[in-house]
């Protein structure tokens, strides 16, 4: 009797643990998404104060939604994101499906070389690429931009799309040929749809890290293509912050990569764990 007694007491405490881990585990996440959210509805004078009680605000939503400027980085950071994501898609896929299919020689150092470009830190190119576009004109472009982000997640791109077109059955695109199919049909018609979930997943991820990408945006933009994350930061000035603008600034920029998030949120998780489901 006092056995069972003692198994469900450690159990309850265990499971009290976990609760307690939980809890502080979102107080630590959230805590600064807290802060900005209740500062961008505080008035400027109670930036600075620490109630959890006061009268809110919308008017710096007014101030930043009012500029014209704001709106148009909202157009560019969307241009921006949607063309490289659809661009690294082009070309990651088909390169994923030679790198799997077909065994030419240094096929594994290609691929070793594709992976490596990820591990250069972005502040090392950011330089040379800014020299570059000023040299040949993509300073400040959607364009110039739109080649940065596609280069920077082809690389991405490539690594997760070989792991799902690698669990397409080989068999099914033979089979498919011998009923007539071209090569291109058979990647069409059979390892596309297969791989459909790695696609979503793949281009779901490059949509986001684009949108919140910004020392690349920072460095090779001006005023003409700047990104909705550098109008953020345009809030800080050189003698003062406008704190209450910078927040609802982020809370702005923040919301639609959140609800975004939220509705693809079964489709992210269902691409994220299909590798791990077909071990």
């Amino acid at each position: 009797m006092l056995e069972p007694m003692r198994k469900e007491a450690r159990i309850a405490f265990r499971q009290l643990l976990i609760y307690v881990l939980v809890v502080f585990v979102i107080l630590v996440f959230f805590l600064p998404v807290y802060w900005v959210v209740i500062t961008a509805f505080k008035h400027g004078s109670e930036v600075f104060e620490y109630r959890f009680i006061f009268k809110p605000t919308v008017d710096n939503f007014k101030s930043v939604l009012t500029e014209a400027s704001f709106r148009r980085y909202y157009y560019n950071s969307l241009v921006v994101s949607s063309v490289s994501t659809l661009l690294a898609l082009l070309i990651g896929f088909p390169l994923s499906y030679a790198l799997i299919r077909f065994g030419f020689r240094g096929r594994e150092n290609l691929s070793f070389w594709i992976l490596s470009l990820r591990m250069i830190p972005p502040i090392v190119v950011a330089i040379p690429f800014f020299l570059m576009f000023k040299k040949i004109g993509f300073f400040d472009t959607l364009t110039g931009l739109i080649l940065i982000y596609t280069n920077f997640n082809l690389p991405f791109v490539v690594w997760i799309l070989r792991g799902f077109i690698e669990n397409v059955p080989v068999e099914l695109e033979e089979a498919a040929m011998i009923d007539g199919c071209s090569r291109w049909s058979a990647l069409r018609f059979v390892t596309v749809p297969i791989s459909l979930v790695g696609i979503v997943t793949v281009a779901i991820l490059c949509f986001i890290f684009v949108w919140n990408e910004f020392l690349f945006a920072l460095v090779l933009t001006g005023v003409k293509s700047r990104t909705v994350t550098v109008a953020v930061f345009s809030f800080m000035g050189f003698a003062e912050i406008s704190w209450g603008l910078m927040c609802a600034a982020s809370v702005l920029a923040s919301a639609p990569i959140v609800v975004f998030g939220i509705v693809v949120r079964k489709q992210l998780i269902s691409g994220l764990t299909f590798g791990a489901l077909k071990e």
